[in-house]
């Protein structure tokens, strides 16, 4: 979250776009037009600061005790986490932003040490952003050392820009507009001010290197009238030519966002815009370079270089999920019992109550005490028991009201699989960390919300999962069963398409991601209807990411659900031929593929029907049911 994307007014889209970043197209007006301020260094109070030029008459109108007592100002905090603090500050009838740089431990004592305080680098870079005529927050003054709240910290001051939203926020506001044309104009000409400040800043030898959606401000000044700011620039490598490899770097950090909520069309846009603006400012700067790469050498580079940074960042979220943290917490509950547990949802989803909930580790406790309860004859005993697996249903109370969940309590099927799962990780622990994979990549799926596993020693006797509950979600089979016999017939052929290329989008995702799904059968996919027609994954003991998904892999999933179709009623072998059309049609990719793909898949669906009949018989034997 940006320091100045608080507290803004709506944006309003009317009127006319305006350029407000320069007064003319002529690249250098914006350099020349560069305010460059004197910068000194001075005690008010007996805290040493440095200091743009005109803060020094706010700074000696403020005693000391005002910086270290930001609440008792009136000053409101408008960020709090960890690292740092953020205040916003009335001073003189001027605003500004307080930003306080909490030391944290022994590693931070040493960057400072070799790096400098962070308030310092953040400060340089801001100055040096000014005097390059660089479009960014600016630095008002920096103080290495005082005390606040107790704690030892540095202290940045920078003017504040208001009204601002953060270009994520301001994007999808532009998104939203009902108009079509003006809506187009307008996410045009923002690309348009993001593309010159960014080739602006690298051929001026900026690399922000901290660039992602939430560190560009959109500053609106009137009725669609705006200019694009940078913020948060202690990361910011500064006086020095950009290669090609850190252009590219750079791009994908902003693309990161972008992907997922901006069009190819707009994407390959800003790109166009921006080789454009480099040749605009490669004579007005002594670290302007050219780009040794052509406009299709640079999108197949982010294009790769995107990929790397995904895998990068979910790698990084995925190992949030097994430790300690703000999202999730470990736990331990009386008999030997303990795992994980879910606290909160940075990005909530709507079919999704508890990633709107926030818990803590106290009320978990209370909520995982005596766990086999749910599982007790006298309590109601599994709603569904098999040789491979328990499974119950159950609410756990919250503050705003229950949260319906399902309970499953993996089972060995033998002597020898009893004794592998002796061994961790246990058949639950696998199924919380692929279903928080999938959460963060964007695959819609059941929320695991806790793991527990009995333990003795490195020894696993028993586990548990539990996942939220979707109300009002069906499976897909039946679903299709319903809507057939609800619908009429123009109608239903109509559905059946919009959900036809919404599994093929899903089935796709799941094989980008490297998902090798070995059970993908109707009965582990929910459709949910409300607010809109969306698919959901469940079970997740059949799903491993592999990383690198073969052809096999991806055509043995699409048996799979073939054969879990065939009773349904209404779905005929025209639909069957669109959707593997669909599926395996690729930029570059043979027409005729599907053909090949259909008589392998017969032939596995011939098989798997053969082996299914055969396991019918043998839980009939064993079960007396199926």
């Amino acid at each position: 979250m940006p320091v100045q994307s608080v507290k803004s007014p709506p944006i309003s889209t009317a009127g006319g776009p305006f350029r407000a970043s320069r007064e003319s197209d002529d690249a250098s007006a914006a350099v020349e037009a560069a305010v460059v301020e004197r910068v000194e260094q001075r005690s008010f109070d007996g805290l040493a600061w440095t200091f743009r030029e005109r803060f020094g008459e706010t700074l000696g109108a403020l005693p000391a005790a005002a910086w270290s007592n930001p609440a008792g100002q009136g000053w409101e905090r408008v960020k709090h986490n960890a690292a740092r603090i953020v205040w916003r500050a009335r001073i003189n009838g001027s605003v500004y932003f307080l930003k306080y740089y909490l030391q944290q431990s022994w590693s931070d004592a040493i960057k400072r040490l070799w790096r400098g305080p962070t308030c310092e680098i953040e400060f340089k870079s801001g100055t040096y952003a000014l005097a390059m005529g660089i479009p960014a927050v600016r630095p008002a003054g920096f103080c290495a050392r005082l005390i606040c709240d107790g704690r030892t910290c540095s202290l940045l001051v920078t003017e504040a820009v208001e009204p601002a939203y953060a270009l994520n926020e301001f994007w999808e506001t532009l998104g939203g507009d009902e108009n079509a044309t003006r809506r187009r104009r307008d996410c045009a000409y923002l690309i348009d001010l993001l593309a010159e400040m960014i080739a602006h800043a690298h051929q001026a030898g900026c690399e922000h290197r901290d660039m992602h959606a939430s560190n560009v401000l959109v500053h609106t000044i009137g009725p669609r009238r705006y200019e694009t700011v940078f913020v948060d620039l202690q990361s910011a490598r500064l006086g020095m030519p950009l290669s090609d490899r850190a252009v590219v770097r750079n791009l994908g950090q902003l693309n990161q966002w972008f992907r997922r909520h901006a069009s190819i069309g707009d994407r390959l846009r800003f790109l166009r815009r921006y080789l454009r603006w480099r040749n605009e400012y490669e004579q007005a700067f002594e670290h302007a370079r050219p780009l040794d790469m052509s406009y299709e050498q640079l999108v197949r580079a982010l294009v790769a270089n995107a990929e790397r940074h995904a895998e990068r960042l979910w790698a990084k979220r995925d190992r949030r999920s097994r430790r300690s943290g703000r999202y999730f917490s470990r736990i331990r509950v009386g008999g030997g019992w303990r795992g994980m547990v879910y606290l909160r949802c940075k990005r909530p989803a709507e079919e999704s109550r508890a990633s709107s909930l926030v818990l803590d580790r106290g009320w978990w406790r209370g909520q995982l005490a005596k766990p086999p309860r749910w599982f007790d004859p006298d309590g109601g005993g599994p709603c569904k028991e098999s040789h491979s697996a328990l499974v119950s249903k159950a609410a756990l109370v919250t503050p705003s009201g229950e949260l319906p969940v399902i309970v499953k309590r993996p089972l060995a099927r033998n002597w020898r699989r009893r004794l592998r799962q002796l061994f961790g990780p246990s058949r639950s622990m696998r199924a919380w960390r692929t279903g928080h994979a999938l959460l963060n990549r964007d695959i819609p799926t059941a929320r695991p919300l806790a793991v527990l596993e009995r333990r003795v020693g490195p020894l696993i006797f028993d586990s548990l999962l539990l996942t939220e509950a979707i109300p009002g979600a069906i499976d897909l089979d039946a679903y299709l069963q319903r809507e057939f016999e609800a619908r009429a017939r123009i109608d239903w052929r109509r559905h059946k398409r919009e959900l036809n290329a919404l599994l093929v989008r899903h089935l796709r995702q799941l094989a980008e991601r490297g998902f090798v799904h070995r059970d993908c059968k109707a009965q582990n996919v929910l459709v949910v209807t409300r607010p809109c027609l969306k698919l959901i994954w469940i079970d997740m003991d059949g799903l491993k990411h592999a990383g690198r998904v073969s052809t096999t892999d991806e055509l043995r999933a699409l048996a799979r659900l073939h054969v879990s179709l065939l009773d349904v009623p209404g779905l005929t072998r025209g639909d069957r031929a669109r959707f593997l059309k669909a599926y395996l049609t690729r930029f570059g990719s043979d027409a005729r593929r599907w053909r090949q793909a259909w008589r392998w898949i017969a032939r596995a669906a011939e098989k798997k029907l053969r082996a299914r009949q055969a396991r019918r018989q043998w839980k009939l034997r064993h079960y007396g049911r199926e």
